[in-house]
């Protein structure tokens, strides 16, 4: 479980460098291997916003080979309600909000996050 929870900050993380320009934020939810995905990513920078819609619009990919499945969504900005935020992974002026995590889950996003370089607030 431990190691899925990594995957899916990685994932994560790794759609940071699309979203860098959105002042919107990109809502995902969906999930993998039985476990629940709900995270937003909400960064500071304009972005056009076609770009924005194109980046998080549907299905994510990569989800389906590892058994999962996500649909992604722009929102105006990421919902209350976190049980954990990641600020400024790998230099990305962005907060990515984790939904509906167990403590042990947020652990250890907690860690993938703090691999990044981020830092990680409790709301």
């Amino acid at each position: 479980m431990q190691r899925l929870c990594l995957v899916l900050a990685a994932l994560a993380i790794a759609a940071l460098p699309p979203l860098a320009q959105a002042r919107s934020a990109c809502h995902i939810q969906g999930q993998i291997g039985g476990m629940v995905i709900d995270e937003c990513t909400q960064t500071g920078r304009d972005a056009d916003d076609e770009a924005l819609k194109q980046q998080c619009n549907g299905k994510v990919p990569g989800l389906a080979e590892v058994g999962g499945q996500a649909d992604a969504r722009v929102v105006a900005a990421c919902p209350d309600g976190a049980g954990g935020v990641c600020e400024n992974p790998k230099g990305a002026q962005a907060r990515i909000y984790y939904y509906k995590r167990s403590a042990q889950e947020l652990a250890t996003v907690q860690q993938a996050c703090q691999m990044q370089g981020g830092k990680w607030v409790k709301p």
